[in-house]
């Protein structure tokens, strides 16, 4: 069985046969969601798209919601994998890690996928509790992820203060979506503002003014 049909059985406790069909119909939702956005990810959709009874989908996944979740958490484990699963930062060195940390992130909106993905969801979650709550859930794991590459540039400093500091970078690096979109060239050949924004990123998590 391929790591990702493992992760779907254990995440639904399912039979091997019954992972391959929930890896498939997951996946073929993740394409809909890419190609289409949200209002077109239904169960009817999906099972037309793979040729099977919409009972078969329904059976694993008997709301919209638990299919909705299911797509949203296999594709940001995807986008987690693809851009954070192979840190080569010296885990001993707390500066090498938030560098690292920020400049993928900064090189994670050159992929087109994750752009699409991310923005359907923060659309969607507008209109919708259920992907509003899956919203949450990410970004809650953005910032959780945040505060353990800050923390340890500040001992001593209190929770509440790096908390603050942490929000300051997430606000700041997502910006870059809106950015990245309308100039792409920062993001993929700009070095001076990539190192002025990692610079800058390093000042926010210090509490030190931002400058030159």
């Amino acid at each position: 069985m391929s790591e990702k049909r493992q992760h779907l059985a254990r995440h639904l406790d399912v039979t091997r046969k019954g992972a391959r069909r929930i890896a498939e119909i997951v996946q073929a939702g993740v394409s809909i969601l890419l190609e289409e956005g949200f209002t077109a990810l239904t169960k009817r959709r999906i099972a037309a798209r793979l040729d099977i009874s919409h009972g078969n989908v329904s059976y694993y996944f008997p709301t919209r919601e638990s299919l909705w979740r299911a797509v949203i958490d296999y594709e940001y484990k995807e986008y987690y994998r693809k851009h954070y699963g192979s840190l080569r930062a010296d885990p001993d060195d707390p500066q090498a890690l938030f560098d690292e940390f920020v400049l993928r992130w900064i090189d994670e909106y050159l992929d087109r996928e994750m752009r699409i993905f991310f923005s359907q969801v923060l659309a969607f979650a507008e209109v919708n509790e259920t992907v509003a709550r899956l919203r949450d859930e990410i970004y809650e794991m953005f910032l959780k992820e945040t505060l353990s590459r800050v923390r340890p540039l500040n001992p001593g400093v209190p929770e509440s203060e790096i908390e603050l500091r942490a929000l300051v970078l997430v606000s700041t690096l997502e910006g870059l979506h809106a950015v990245s979109a309308f100039r792409p060239g920062l993001v993929s050949r700009d070095d001076a503002f990539r190192q002025r924004l990692l610079r800058q990123m390093n000042a926010v998590a210090r509490g030190q003014p931002i400058g030159e």
